[in-house]
């Protein structure tokens, strides 16, 4: 494509990016003078463009980038502002970006929807807070308990099927096994992970190294961030079982971990009452030997007197 084409009502402007797919274009709707993405295809219409149409089109949140159109190779999207988000951030930051990400989440899941390509690169961070993009890998499954009847029901992808990317993917994914939002739920500690502290949570010289780490190794302690270690480390579960089993549960866990007084403080805290009943004690036993003390004296005085 080249500046000025035109697709549909549609006029290229500028070229935002391009891979293997095809090319992402920044774009001008004629009819509404609306500025828009434009994610173009190779192919007309593939299997990974009807996915992600189907996925994104069931989906209507703020946090997750909306569908306008769609055309025989190419889809319209809402054009954001942002840029990729990454990591160190302050741990305040990361939880509001997180908090985010897993409402986002909890939206696809309670459509039977799996994203499967959760990283930075698919979370841009706007004015406005964080916007979640790329459902081309999403798999679309039977809903969670409680979900709407609108739940799409087709599955696009078969079991061995490895799909996603590589420092992301949970160990169920590389093993060709099924997956679920849980495996959503491993990519994000991956992502809360490198929010917290600028680096991925499996790393390797080889992509052999990546995968071994995933499969068989924990990420290195949480030093800057004391109060979410359990929490990610539960999201980085090899098991899915032993992971969360919603995005709902996870954001409860790191309010919860928020709101918990720092470990210097809570020990500072039993110290201090630690002295004061101490004192207390003190203070009673001095009353008793003050009583005593005085009331000797009298008894002294009585025998005295007899």
């Amino acid at each position: 494509m080249t500046r000025g084409e035109r697709l549909g009502p549609y006029e290229t402007l500028d070229a935002i990016g391009a891979g293997g797919m095809g090319e992402v274009w920044k774009a001008r709707d004629t009819r509404l003078d609306r500025i828009v993405a434009i994610k173009t295809s190779k192919e007309q219409f593939s299997e990974r463009f009807e996915r992600e149409a189907r996925a994104v089109a069931a989906l209507n949140h703020p946090n997750i980038c909306q569908l306008y159109d769609v055309g025989p190779n190419y889809l319209v999207m809402e054009f954001i502002e942002g840029a990729p988000l990454k990591g160190p951030l302050a741990i305040e930051k990361a939880v509001e970006y997180a908090g985010q990400i897993l409402e986002a989440l909890d939206a696809a899941h309670r459509k039977g929807i799996t994203h499967r390509d959760l990283k930075p690169a698919n979370i841009l961070v706007t004015k406005q807070g964080i916007k979640l993009l790329d459902f081309g890998l999403a798999k679309q499954s039977g809903p969670l308990p409680g979900a709407g009847d609108d739940t799409l029901t087709q599955g696009l992808t078969q079991r061995g099927e490895i799909v996603g990317t590589l420092q992301y993917m949970s160990p169920e994914q590389l093993q060709g096994k099924e997956t679920d939002a849980r495996s959503d739920l491993f990519a994000f500690g991956c992502v809360l992970y490198e929010m917290l502290t600028g680096k991925g949570a499996f790393e390797g010289e080889s992509a052999a190294s990546v995968i071994a780490a995933i499969l068989e190794r924990q990420p290195a302690p949480l030093t800057a961030a004391p109060p979410l270690e359990r929490v990610v480390r539960r999201a980085l579960a090899k098991d899915p079982d032993q992971r969360f089993q919603c995005a709902r549960d996870l954001k409860a866990a790191l309010t919860w971990a928020m709101e918990q007084p720092p470990p210097s403080t809570a020990v500072k805290a039993v110290r201090r009452w630690q002295w004061i009943a101490a004192a207390a004690l003190a203070v009673g036993a001095l009353g008793e030997w003050s009583v005593s003390h005085f009331r000797q004296p009298l008894a002294d005085d009585r025998v005295f007197r007899l």
